[in-house]
């Protein structure tokens, strides 16, 4: 394909992904990947990006304009803190890494603040100027924007929801794949790995009374974070990404349920995989 391209990066605990992305937030390639892990440190990002992205280029016939990478953890100008997933990475400069791996602009910014701007420009938000994104998965991520631009907070820590206690203990405990695992075990479940929560969702499907408890608590508490985002930022659209929505059949009716007048206001994202990369790529884009 031909034409000016933007690099979108998405940067996990388990695998680094890239596609080259148009200006109306498409992907022009497929997604490429490699996988990462607790033991990922600078010398394999500097490597990974570098082969990633002449995997890319070669598909293509065109300038790159530049490259936007998102990652967990706190994102703030110069080093990258309070990454659990990529521990290796903690400390390190991203942006001049990447940059210095590739040779283009460089944009970094939180992966659910990715998420949330690419749902918010081009897939389920698209339009609205107020937006929360709220990703569910191993961890739980949130970003805002504001007035179309994404908010960061004087400490650029604004949607670090994970530690916002919930019954004594941090949200993401409960917000997560290890907390539909945890609420399962806690109703009598068994037989489930710690993070195995595509499992219970199989079970729900399967008539087991005991996971669809535990998704029906899930979903109780999803609804609980969503009712606190529209009361303090009373946001057009709240947009749910996130591994975990995909079980959504079988804890969507719940959610709506406890939702009451705001149930409206709340979506899944369209934009499937694709969001986190999509989303770092327009970082670049006005």
């Amino acid at each position: 394909m031909s034409g000016l391209w933007y690099l979108g990066a998405d940067l996990g605990g388990t695998q680094f992904r890239m596609a080259a992305v148009t200006c109306e937030g498409q992907l022009a390639t497929e997604l490429v990947s490699v996988p990462t892990g607790p033991e990922f440190g600078p010398e394999d990002l500097r490597r990974q990006v570098a082969s990633l992205e002449a995997t890319l280029v070669a598909r293509l016939d065109g300038q790159i304009a530049a490259l936007g990478l998102g990652t967990a953890g706190v994102v703030r100008p110069g080093p990258l803190s309070q990454s659990t997933n990529l521990p290796r990475l903690n400390g390190v400069d991203l942006t001049a890494l990447v940059r210095t791996a590739t040779g283009h602009p460089v944009a970094l910014e939180n992966d659910a603040r990715c998420f949330t701007l690419a749902e918010a420009r081009f897939g389920a938000a698209r339009g609205a100027r107020h937006v929360v994104g709220v990703t569910l998965g191993t961890g739980v991520g949130c970003g805002v924007i504001v007035d179309g631009k994404l908010h960061h907070g004087v400490g650029y820590e604004a949607g670090e929801v994970w530690r916002i206690p919930l019954r004594g203990r941090p949200l993401e405990e409960s917000l997560s794949g290890a907390g539909v695992v945890r609420h399962y075990s806690a109703l009598g479940g068994q037989g489930i790995g710690e993070k195995d929560a595509a499992r219970v969702a199989d079970a729900a499907r399967t008539g087991d009374q005991t996971a669809r408890a535990a998704w029906h608590a899930f979903a109780q508490d999803v609804a609980f974070f969503c009712d606190c985002i529209c009361a303090l930022l009373d946001p057009e659209v709240v947009v749910l990404g996130g591994s975990l929505t995909q079980s959504r059949d079988v804890f969507d009716e719940s959610l709506r349920v406890r939702l009451g007048a705001y149930q409206n206001r709340v979506v899944y994202g369209v934009l499937g995989p694709a969001a986190g990369v999509i989303g770092g790529a327009a970082l670049h884009m006005r």
